[in-house]
């Protein structure tokens, strides 16, 4: 009986052995999740991942990582997710744990008294705020669709980067549809400004618009007084003829089509001197030769001009034939030119023989001591980059002859002289046809085409006789009339702001541009209609942080086409941490009401019945 009363003695001393060494296996554990040393690791690591979210861009295509960082970075970057920070596995790992280190301090340092209210409310709410971040980041899901009106969707597009790196759509379907009954765009009344530019000086100065104020331009000899101004103008120009000498000839033409007048307008020989009928391929053009040799000389050649372009700097013009990708020395500099390509009508995104010759150019790739730069030159608007400039400031580039190459199979050319020769030469597929003398109000056929060709009028010295007709009392295309006083004395013009090209004084050295500011948006709402089995369920007028809002999902305003406004941009949010993040808050708040407030009254009352 002893030995056995020993062995149970010596079982039972085992089995208690036992259960306290997994007790203490257990308090480690507890007092780990307990350890303020964790939450303050935790807090450190999360700042950490915070900072590397903020420096590396998030949410890019593998190929970007790759071009920024290179492949190695990029690899170690997409393994580790530090491309997707704030949505990795890791980190919504350390948001739980730190959850998990809040509540377990919160159970241990909790006495169960009324008093501690404030201390559970405030590290319970902490703890939705951390819950509610994960449920965001795991389950939310955010995107956006574009709907037109009288249409609806029933789904939206999600970024993401697939395993390859790329960027991509995921079509996220819709437990309902949504209509787009109106899209409505209200603006802002347009603002319109006046810009001086002295190009002596490189500088540019906005100047008030003010009737009757002489304003002086900032460190130049200009002053500018306006003394009109139409808020919607609209300018009516009617043809006259400022003199007799031939200093702006102009024809102007009748184009027959069997009996009918098909086409009728003026022709200037030094702007623009062409008409085109595409759909018949014919072309008239009008030439103004300065001598008797050289009308004779183009009789007797289809070509009126060759293609060239001329550098010029310090004085000295050097002129080069339009040879495509063919490096030019400009003598005397450290500069080479070299023509990447030319157009007939810059813009225009058809084949170079498709083209009409409306604004010929040519692409320019200029080499000096600072390195290269590219242009465009154009050939009707030599002074276009005097508002934009380039690199070499000093370097100037024109073209001319671009557009006398250009030849329709069936060309017309209508030529005249000072001494009154006046020849009328047809061009069949690039070869004179036929030649013969022309006189005003006389028709001449045109062979092969059953059309026919007149020259109705010729003004010696074509200008416009200008009206400037006020539309209306509302700011839309707005005019000035400016004075002008400076070196060469005063010019007075009208400025429209529709005019996208700089008037300048004179001297060629003073400009001023009228020009928009941009129309700002003042709002933009949409007209939304939700719709479930065919049965519209919710509605409402939506904009910009005012969402409509159905089963957790959230409809924000968020873009429109801002060409037609046919369309309204909408983005997707659904956020099922939302309640939890937004009852964290609402805990914190009365905790630290609780704190501040209620206990100190409590304690105060409590102190105040021990004393009685």
């Amino acid at each position: 009986m002893k030995a056995e009363t020993k062995n149970d003695i010596k079982q039972a001393n085992k089995g208690q052995t036992n259960q306290y060494a997994r007790k203490g296996s257990s308090n480690k554990v507890w007092d780990f999740f307990c350890s303020v040393k964790l939450a303050v690791v935790i807090i450190l690591v999360l700042v950490v991942s915070c900072i590397i979210g903020t420096v590396i861009l998030q949410e890019k295509t593998f190929d970007e990582y790759v071009a920024r960082y290179g492949y190695g970075l990029a690899t170690f970057f997409k393994i580790t997710q530090l491309t997707n920070v704030f949505h990795s596995y890791w980190f919504s790992l350390l948001l739980i744990l730190l959850c998990a280190n809040l509540i377990c301090c919160t159970i241990k340092r909790w006495r169960n008294t009324f008093l501690q209210t404030g201390f559970v409310l405030t590290h319970l709410s902490l703890v939705l705020i951390l819950i509610g971040g994960v449920v965001k980041f795991q389950l939310g899901v955010k995107g956006g669709v574009n709907v037109y009106e009288g249409k609806s969707v029933n789904y939206f597009l999600t970024q993401t980067i697939d395993r390859k790196g790329k960027l991509d759509y995921v079509k996220k379907d819709l437990p309902f549809s949504i209509a787009l009954d109106d899209f409505i765009l209200e603006k802002n009344e347009p603002k319109f400004q006046l810009v001086s530019y002295v190009k002596s000086k490189d500088r540019q100065k906005v100047l008030e618009v003010k009737i009757g104020k002489k304003q002086r331009v900032p460190g130049s000899d200009y002053k500018v007084t306006i003394k009109d101004y139409v808020p919607d103008a609209e300018l009516k120009q009617e043809p006259v003829n400022a003199s007799d000498k031939p200093d702006n000839p102009a024809i102007f033409v009748k184009f027959f089509g069997s009996e009918k007048v098909a086409a009728e307008g003026w022709l200037l020989a030094y702007d623009r001197n062409s008409y085109e009928d595409k759909k018949q391929g014919i072309r008239i053009e009008y030439i103004w030769l300065s001598s008797q040799q050289e009308l004779d000389k183009a009789l007797n050649s289809v070509e009126t001009a060759k293609a060239q372009v001329s550098v010029s700097m310090s004085g000295q013009t050097q002129d080069y034939p339009l040879d495509l990708n063919k490096v030019f020395k400009f003598e005397g500099t450290d500069f080479t030119v070299k023509m990447l390509q030319y157009v007939l009508n810059y813009g225009d995104r058809r084949p170079l023989g498709e083209q009409p010759p409306d604004n010929p150019a040519v692409q320019v790739e200029i080499n000096g001591p600072e390195g290269a730069e590219t242009r465009w030159v154009f050939e009707k608007f030599a002074d276009w980059d005097k508002m934009h400039p380039a690199k070499y400031k000093n370097l100037k580039i024109t073209c001319s002859g671009i557009a006398g190459t250009y030849m329709a199979k069936n060309t017309v050319r209508i030529y005249q002289t000072p001494e009154g020769k006046q020849v009328l030469v047809y061009i069949k597929d690039k070869e004179i046809a036929e030649t013969m003398p022309w006189e005003l109000e006389k028709k001449y056929a045109i062979p092969d085409t059953g059309n026919q060709v007149v020259v109705a009028s010729y003004f010696p010295t074509f200008d416009f006789k200008k009206e400037v007709i006020k539309k209306s009392d509302e700011v839309k295309s707005p005019a000035i009339f400016a004075e002008v006083e400076g070196p060469n004395g005063k010019v007075e013009d009208w400025i429209f702001s529709s005019n996208q090209y700089a008037t300048w004084y004179t001297d060629n050295n003073f400009a001023l541009v009228y020009e928009s500011t941009g129309e700002s948006v003042k709002h933009f709402t949409s007209k939304l209609r939700i719709e479930e089995n065919g049965q519209t369920v919710a509605e409402k007028t939506i904009r910009v942080n005012d969402p409509l809002e159905y089963k957790g999902y959230a409809i924000y305003q968020s873009s429109y086409d801002p060409e037609a406004g046919t369309f309204s941009g909408l983005q997707i949010v659904k956020d099922p941490g939302i309640s939890v993040v937004y009852s964290g808050f609402g805990a914190l708040c009365f905790g630290v009401v609780f704190i501040f407030y209620i206990k100190p009254f409590l304690r105060k009352k409590l102190k105040k019945e021990v004393e009685e």
